[in-house]
Parts: structure tokens; C-alpha cells; sequence
């Protein structure tokens, strides 16, 4: 399910230091500075409310530095990354989208996350998930790269992750379910392939796409009716499929896309 190359001067990361996070994705952090924060913020305009405003009600200065640095790491909080700038874009139009755009965006920025998830998505709806279990599946991807506490504490964020996303439920005991992925959400993971170099037919079966946990049939549907809200534009005729963003995209950005291709 690996996707290169990952462009970097769009948003993407990758590399040895971000695939050893073990911290969850703070949705909730994410949602309050989206909803107080103003979408044409600089990155340090978004830095000061965390830290000096203290927006998200930290109890220190510590914990605000600290919480100000994982969302910047996840999410880059700067609208100059392209990544960031569009899930801004997608985020006003439906509450509902905004687990899975937060964990799209989060994926793209976290190898680890990025790279584990597959494993909940191939897990049957109604089991349960253990900590154990994902344990075991990070040991298979990274041998011998985790202490035993730090593989736990590690499976224990990445369930949390997960639950906070959609694809899992309950607090204590986690049960596979199927996250809400709708129209706006197909659109961002479109977007992610898009901006890595995918065109026509592989944009609807990309690895982010994949990441929806929904059939084929299903994501052609749905990027339907994104085509038909306008969130991108789908034009397909016979096995000739044709997918863009018009107007969404500055040049410098398409010509990155396009170099990835």
C-alpha cells in the first residue's frame, strides 16, 4: 500500500524519525483550533493562540508548547502547505467529514500511522482490536525497532487513532466498524494521489483511497457525487477516466503534482 514518492514541498513526510510517533492524532485539539483560529492565519499566528492565547485550556505553558509542536508535526498548521491550506478548504462543508479528513491529513505526515493502518482495515467489522494485536503487526513491520513499553504505549495510541477516526469503537474493548467516509472525504484522498502523481484510473484506487475502507464500486460513487457538488471534476468515458481540481491548485503546486507523475 506504499505510495512514492511522497512530495515533501506539498505537506508529505516520511522517513525513519516520523515512523517511530507513537502519539495519537488529537482530532479534537485540531477541530477547536480549526473552528477559532482564522483560515488565513500565518503558522505563527496559529503557534500564538495555542501557546499564548491558550485556546485548547492547557494547564501550563509546557503543555501548551507541547501540544502546539505534535499539531504542527501532524498537521503543519501553516497554509502555506499545500496539504494543510486544502483540508481547510474541505473542512467547513460537513462535520461529519472531519475524522477522516483529520486522518487523512495525519497519515499523510505520519509513516507509522500511514503504514499501520492497513491493518485495522483488513480486520472484519464486529471483532475486536487488542493492543496485543496491533502489537503484534507493528513487531512485523518494524522488527526489533520498539521496547516492549514503547510497543505497547504505541498500539495503545494507534487504537485510539483509529477509534477517533471512525474505524474502531469503544473506549476500553475496540470493535472494528466502518469509519464515515462521504463525498468530501473521497475528494481529499483523491486529492493526496493527485498531488503524489496519480492520474485517471489510479486515483480511485490509490492507497489513500484504499484507506476508506470502501469497495471499488463504492469510491466510483462516491467521487460521482463529489463531481456533482463540485468538490472535483470527473469526467469518464469507456475505460478513459479523467479526474481534476480546477481552480483549486496555485501553478507551482500542479507543477510539483505533475513531476511526481
Amino acid at each position: 500500500m506504499m505510495l512514492t514518492p511522497f512530495p515533501e514541498s506539498l505537506g508529505f513526510r516520511m522517513g525513519a524519525n516520523s515512523a517511530h510517533t507513537s502519539r495519537t492524532m488529537m482530532s479534537a485539539e485540531l477541530a477547536l483550533v480549526l473552528n477559532q483560529v482564522d483560515a488565513s492565519a500565518s503558522a505563527e499566528g496559529y503557534r500564538s493562540a495555542i501557546i499564548e492565547d491558550n485556546i485548547l485550556g492547557k494547564p501550563t505553558r509546557t503543555t501548551r508548547e507541547r501540544s502546539a509542536k505534535r499539531l504542527t508535526e501532524l498537521y503543519a498548521l501553516d497554509c502555506d502547505c499545500t496539504l494543510f491550506r486544502q483540508l481547510r478548504h474541505f473542512w467547513p462543508a460537513d462535520s461529519s467529514s472531519q475524522p477522516m479528513l483529520a486522518f487523512l491529513l495525519a497519515a499523510a505526515r505520519d509513516t507509522l500511522l500511514r503504514d499501520a493502518t492497513p491493518f485495522v482495515v483488513a480486520v472484519k467489522l464486529d471483532e475486536i482490536v487488542t493492543a496485543q494485536a496491533i502489537g503484534e503487526h507493528l513487531t512485523h513491520l518494524y522488527p526489533k525497532r520498539f521496547r516492549p513499553t514503547t510497543l505497547h504505549s504505541t498500539a495503545q495510541n494507534l487504537a485510539s487513532s483509529w477509534t477517533q477516526a471512525g474505524y474502531l469503537r469503544g473506549k476500553v474493548k475496540k470493535i472494528r466498524v466502518k469509519p464515515n467516509v462521504t463525498p468530501v472525504v473521497a475528494s481529499y484522498a483523491i486529492l493526496l494521489g493527485y498531488l503524489c502523481g496519480l492520474r485517471g484510473k489510479l486515483l480511485l484506487d490509490s492507497p489513500w483511497t484504499r484507506l476508506l475502507d470502501r469497495s471499488s464500486a463504492e469510491i466510483l460513487d462516491l467521487t460521482h457525487e463529489a463531481s456533482r457538488q463540485g468538490w472535483l471534476r470527473y469526467k469518464g468515458v469507456g475505460a478513459v477516466v479523467e479526474i481534476g481540481f480546477p481552480g483549486l491548485l496555485k501553478p507551482q503546486e500542479e507543477r510539483a503534482a505533475y513531476e511526481q507523475n
